[in-house]
């Protein structure tokens, strides 16, 4: 009989735990709005004039600079939580396999000693 498969945890480190809060916040879609209306906020006051934001004038260049930064920021931090992610859904399905098989293997035994103890068919 094949014994009972031990379903493999991921080990998380430090990293990959920081890395996955930081998508909670950062891959919601409350953090998409927050820069939707950041930059449009930016764009809006550089055109209204306010000091601070004058000069800056369209193409908006440090606005784009800051952009750049904060995609430079994130890009890793979502693929490093992706591929986390993609790791964990390997071993879960490995996980999977190894029960189901093991299951279909207990069900195979369970219908073999069935068959055993069963009188034969006599029209067969």
């Amino acid at each position: 009989m094949i014994p009972h498969p031990h379903v493999r945890h991921p080990f998380r480190n430090l990293d990959t735990i920081l890395a996955t809060k930081v998508n909670r916040v950062f891959g919601s879609m409350t953090a998409f709005w927050v820069l939707v209306f950041w930059q449009l906020g930016w764009m809006a006051l550089a055109f209204l004039g306010i000091p601070l934001f004058r000069d800056d004038p369209y193409p908006f260049i440090f606005l784009l600079f800051l952009g750049n930064l904060v995609q430079l920021w994130a890009l890793p931090i979502l693929g490093s939580t992706t591929n986390e992610a993609d790791r964990k859904h390997a071993l879960k399905a490995d996980a999977d396999h190894d029960t189901l098989t093991y299951i279909a293997h207990v069900l195979d035994g369970i219908a073999a000693k069935a068959r055993v103890q069963l009188p034969p068919d006599p029209e067969g």
